[in-house]
């Protein structure tokens, strides 16, 4: 997408063949630092793919692949039954990992998958699922990358990391997030699934439904942020009970380093006191379970917020993921000062 990508995209097209299937978006296809057809070079933006569907839709083409201008992030979306349906990255995370479970099984314990504190929970209920390791990190590959390399001198084999903003790592390739890798296991994919959408959709007939939301308020400062926070960890001690009438069952407070899931209350992942974050489990009816992170932004002023519901169908997900974001709205961020952006999706 107006960047560096394409020569490493054509080469990896041509390795599996399917140079004649490949269509490019020519308006795009050349580095320009202007980026004069988008408002942001990040094909995870509403509207950055909007030129590609135009194009593929006048080509009779149903799949669509993407990267941002260095080629590090990878995007897809898919035409099904004429509409289009882009896949967030917790989608393509949880495609890929488990495309790598399918042609590497069997895996064990000592096979790893990373992924990063606000993703999905998607990938560590397949791994429970499939018996293989699934292992945390905070956000960001320098975590990601670094933990895989710490595991590998332990002897595990990692295969696979992501995070929700379009980041995946092959560390058998780079312990770095690259697009092109990703790109390249994701076209190999496909031509196992015939419809990287139809194998969605499968996998949440198998591990459960998931629906996400990931958004922000705007906050006027600093000090209103830490106030905030702070108003949230006096609610009740240790931590609260209940949030929207549901049971906590678990409180990560990362700043100031308390985790009720784990022996003396010490949280495996780094504490910060510079930063803000916390994250809650909650329990629900039947199948229905909640997790949401709460972190300050360290670049902007925003509280960002990383909710999922899992469900037992789409529906149920979303409705659960909608009421607990109202709810939080009303009850933790009912502040005149906090404006917020809403961004609703399945995993």
């Amino acid at each position: 997408m107006h960047g560096v990508g394409l020569r490493y995209m054509t080469g990896i097209v041509k390795q599996l063949g399917l140079e004649t299937s490949m269509l490019v978006v020519q308006q795009q296809a050349q580095p320009d630092p202007d980026f004069p057809t988008v408002r942001y070079p990040n094909p995870e933006e509403n509207g950055a793919l909007d030129l590609a569907m135009s194009t593929a839709e006048a080509a009779d083409i149903r799949l669509i692949l993407a990267n941002d201008p260095d080629a590090d992030r990878f995007a897809a979306a898919e035409n099904v039954d004429g509409v289009w349906h882009q896949f967030t990255g917790d989608q393509i995370g949880v495609l890929l990992a488990h495309w790598l479970l399918t042609v590497r099984s069997p895996m064990g314990k000592d096979d790893v998958m990373l992924t990063s504190a606000v993703s999905s929970q998607m990938l560590s209920f397949i791994g429970d699922r499939e018996g293989f390791t699934v292992q945390e990190t905070l956000t960001g590959f320098k975590w990601l990358g670094n933990a895989a390399k710490d595991l590998e001198k332990q002897g595990k084999n990692v295969h696979f990391a992501y995070e929700e903003a379009l980041g995946y790592m092959f560390p058998s390739v780079v312990h770095d997030k690259d697009g092109i890798a990703a790109a390249m296991n994701f076209l190999s994919a496909c031509r196992s699934w015939g419809s990287p959408w139809a194998k969605l959709q499968e996998l949440y007939e198998t591990y459960g439904y998931f629906v996400t939301t990931n958004t922000y308020w705007r906050s006027p400062s600093v000090m209103k942020t830490q106030s905030l926070f702070q108003s949230l960890r006096s609610r009740e001690q240790p931590f609260p009970s209940l949030v929207n009438h549901r049971p906590v069952t678990r409180w990560r407070d990362l700043t100031i380093g308390y985790d009720s899931a784990k022996e003396n209350n010490v949280p495996d992942l780094p504490v910060s006191d510079q930063s803000q974050m916390i994250t809650c489990w909650l329990s629900g009816s039947d199948a229905d379970r909640y997790r949401f992170t709460v972190r300050a932004s360290g670049t902007e002023p925003k509280i960002k917020i990383y909710l999922e519901c899992r469900s037992k169908d789409q529906q149920s997900a979303h409705k659960g993921a909608v009421e607990m974001l109202g709810w939080l709205k009303r009850e933790w961020f009912n502040d005149d000062q906090l404006q917020i952006e809403d961004k609703f999706s399945g995993v």
